[in-house]
């Protein structure tokens, strides 16, 4: 009985979310503001080469996500976005494909919706004059969650923190509402499909929460946090709390801190639990090149995201030149390593080695 209440206010939620931006899209319709709102167009070709030391047999490089074959040339991401800015009624489609795309769209991601494969984002957003603005997005989306994105050019280093490769997930299929209630402070809810998948697998919701301070020009706390079931048809519930700090002090230097705790209930007693933390600052000289350091550690409690009980700890060099306005490249030194001596494969195919080094290339042009 409490299911199907559960499911009939779920029904109601979803349906006046798009019921309110229906009836904005259709209040605009006659209005000739919308026609003078254009269509932007960008978007990004990402290509890498990456070298492992350890020479492993598969080419893979171990616990990393998109920059994941080595000594071969790889197309990360080639991406194209059409947007329309709200005002009142807009839309976002990201079409993207490269390996990074094919890792977010997995077939255990996607299900039997494989004609999603190459649709990174697709959502209508539309601001509904209440106050200082209701922001409503209804469809697929990247995660609210965690401080680095997919796109390699939104990051400060060329790849992914463990953090982000195992702490948090990549995209949701539902509904957000954001509001401003002054300069300083927003805060945003979050109703989802459940965490990387198309089809919910169960019969609850996945639920969100996003909360940013941003007292002065040169901080920022952002509080983030997801919950709900996500093995099928369980009630068993996923918890993740995420933490940003974003810091830049002086015009060149800028600062970021990433802490993340998850939990998930496990049957028939007990929880599994990972958390991490990863700071990075970045150093900018002059007007085209950039000095960037990551370091961070990552404790897989019960070895529930990466398969084993293991701390895994990295650091990463990172130095970007630009040789114009829509193309950098940055060449990057990264080293992993593991409490477990049986985390990283060697040149023979076995999971011999506590650690790896790898060396990378990337070039991202964005127009």
């Amino acid at each position: 009985m409490n299911k199907k209440i559960i499911s009939i206010s779920q029904i109601i939620f979803k349906a006046g979310i798009f019921l309110i931006i229906g009836s904005v899209v259709w209040a605009q319709s006659k209005d000739s503001t919308i026609t003078n709102n254009p269509l932007l167009i960008n978007g990004m070709v990402d290509v890498n080469f990456s070298k492992n030391f350890n020479n492993p047999a598969s080419h893979i490089n171990g616990y990393r996500n998109f920059d994941v074959t080595e000594n071969q040339f790889d197309i990360n991401l080639v991406k194209v976005t059409f947007q329309k800015i709200a005002s009142p009624v807009g839309f976002r489609i990201d079409l993207a494909g490269g390996h990074a795309i094919d890792l977010v769209n997995s077939d255990v991601s996607l299900g039997s919706e494989k004609s999603l494969r190459n649709i990174e984002q697709a959502y209508l957003t539309a601001v509904i004059p209440v106050g200082n603005g209701l922001t409503i997005n209804g469809g697929k989306m990247s995660t609210h969650m965690g401080a680095e994105v997919i796109e390699s050019a939104g990051n400060v280093n060329y790849s992914r923190s463990i953090l982000f490769t195992y702490a948090v997930p990549y995209f949701h299929l539902g509904a957000m509402a954001s509001y401003p209630f002054n300069s300083q402070i927003t805060a945003t809810i979050y109703v989802y499909n459940g965490w990387n998948n198309i089809i919910d697998n169960n019969n609850d919701k996945t639920l969100g929460a996003e909360f940013t301070w941003t007292p002065s020009p040169v901080f920022t706390f952002i509080q983030n946090w997801i919950g709900g079931p996500e093995e099928p048809n369980s009630t068993k519930k996923r918890h993740v709390f995420d933490s940003i700090i974003n810091f830049q002090p002086t015009d060149e230097l800028y600062f970021n801190f990433n802490f993340d705790y998850g939990q998930e209930a496990m049957t028939p007693s007990g929880y599994s639990i990972w958390k991490g933390a990863a700071v990075i600052g970045k150093y900018s000289i002059g007007q085209s090149s950039i000095i960037a350091l990551r370091g961070e550690v990552y404790d897989d409690v019960n070895g529930f995201t990466t398969g084993i009980t293991q701390t895994l700890k990295e650091i990463t060099f990172t130095y970007e030149y630009k040789f114009a306005n829509s193309l950098i490249t940055r060449l990057e030194f990264r080293r992993d390593w593991s409490n477990s001596a049986y985390s990283f494969e060697d040149r023979n195919g076995n999971l011999m080695k506590d650690n790896q080094n790898t060396i990378l290339i990337g070039s991202i042009y964005t127009f």
